[in-house]
């Protein structure tokens, strides 16, 4: 069971974390059978409202969670399916910003406990998602955006029909189930594409654009590219103007921290333009609130206390890019302090080259704690981190919460702490932070 240990639960809804839990030891299993067999069973709500359909490397959650504060500004009843959780399953659903509730959430497990008892085979993902599209049913949501978790084609989100498709961008990630080329992992990710709908990418690399071009043109779906039919311009870190076609919005501000997250808004507001050429009622009021209030932790996010803890889940090339990005925004207000990283990463397929990532951002920092991150995946061992040779003090401890007291003591007033590597590490310790340090 992976969740959080400082609410109080009732017995029924910590039995149903029980039972869901096992099913993340049933691994990742790809294919859409069993997502239509199951829904099919509980007569399709997948069916019975629009959506949009997100995938990419990275900017995916960004992406949801900018365009669920615009429409939820706009009087949309929205909901948001978004994977992996920080703390909480419960976080993975949403309406209008709004955590299912535990009651639902139980209910919802136990049903489907039903069909698992007769011989229904799922993923912990597909279980999940299948909680997603029967709770937006049962709610009667306007809409519902959905985040894939793996790829494209044969992730368990890819049965519905989105009136939206959005492919964020493009990088190698998960080659053990995805491809090892761009071209192939483009593939997988264009699977979301659907007939006669309405495409968008933020995709740069020419090969990836290549693909979801020419999957776009044989489905008759309508592309609109980053760059060429939309585009931001910045005016300083986290304000900017945007432009769809002939629309033109001035001084929007972003509210996720760093520059790459306006990447992130463009996307959003490209679909939320869509939208409203749709005869959806999208104001541009309703954007720039929507802009500035987004609520997605863990990304970017700062908390202050004595110290200052910047806490971000990039954990893989894209990622650690972006994340130097927000450095050099966030690093000249530390000019004199000492920084730290804490650090831990999971093994996704054996395909991820770590070290060389942890390469990409420790020059960074004055020292490292390495761990292991918490939550079902397995970990890249601090073992594997024995022969890493940095010009800076490092220190491995397997215990996640040990490694976090340890990079604690070596904090004094005015200096910064970032925590990355894993979305897990990065849910401990917020949890901790906003309930132990900064209470």
């Amino acid at each position: 069971m992976y969740d959080t240990p400082l609410s109080k639960s009732t017995p029924q809804y910590q039995e149903a974390l029980n039972y869901i839990s096992r099913f993340q030891f049933h691994g990742f299993k790809l294919g859409l059978e069993r997502m239509h067999s199951i829904l099919n069973a509980l007569d399709n709500p997948h069916k019975q409202y629009p959506c949009i359909h997100i995938a990419g490397t990275n900017g995916k959650g960004s992406v949801c969670a900018f365009l669920e504060a615009i429409l939820k500004e706009s009087g949309v009843k929205v909901g948001l399916y978004t994977s992996p959780h920080l703390y909480s399953l419960r976080e993975r659903f949403r309406i209008n910003g709004n955590l299912i509730s535990e009651q639902e959430l139980t209910g919802l497990i136990f049903e489907i406990k039903k069909f698992t008892d007769k011989g229904f085979e799922l993923s912990y993902f597909e279980y999940t998602t299948t909680i997603a599209m029967t709770w937006f049913a049962r709610c009667g949501v306007d809409l519902a955006i959905f985040e894939t978790g793996l790829g494209g084609t044969l992730d368990a989100t890819n049965v519905v029909t989105p009136i939206i498709s959005i492919i964020t961008n493009i990088s190698l990630e998960h080659q053990a189930f995805l491809g090892n080329t761009i071209r192939e992992i483009a593939g997988e990710k264009a699977g979301i594409i659907k007939p006669n709908s309405k495409v968008i990418t933020g995709a740069k690399d020419p090969e990836a654009l290549n693909v979801i071009f020419d999957v776009s043109r044989r489905q008759g779906a309508k592309l609109f590219t980053l760059g060429k039919d939309f585009y931001y311009t910045p005016k300083d870190n986290n304000h900017m103007d945007f432009f769809f076609g002939k629309r033109q919005i001035n001084d929007l501000q972003v509210g996720l921290l760093g520059r790459h997250q306006m990447e992130n808004a463009s996307l959003s507001l490209a679909a939320s333009n869509i939208l409203e050429e749709e005869q959806w009622t999208i104001t541009e009021d309703s954007i720039r609130k929507g802009l500035k209030t987004p609520f997605w932790p863990g990304r970017g996010e700062i908390i202050r206390h004595d110290f200052t803890c910047l806490l971000d889940g990039a954990h893989n090339t894209a990622g650690i890019t972006a994340l130097n990005r927000l450095l050099d925004e966030v690093l000249p207000e530390f000019r004199g302090r000492r920084k730290g990283l804490l650090w831990a990463m999971s093994d996704e397929g054996g395909d991820k080259d770590f070290k060389r990532l942890l390469n990409m951002i420790a020059h960074r920092f004055d020292w490292i704690v390495i761990t292991e991150p918490p939550g079902p995946r397995r970990p890249i061992s601090v073992e594997s981190w024995k022969d890493i040779d940095l010009d800076i003090s490092v220190k491995l401890d397997s215990d996640w919460n040990k490694a976090l007291r340890h990079a604690l003591t070596k904090l004094e007033k005015g200096d910064l702490l970032v925590v990355s590597g894993s979305l897990y590490l990065v849910g401990s310790v917020r949890t901790i932070l906003r309930n132990e340090i900064t209470s």
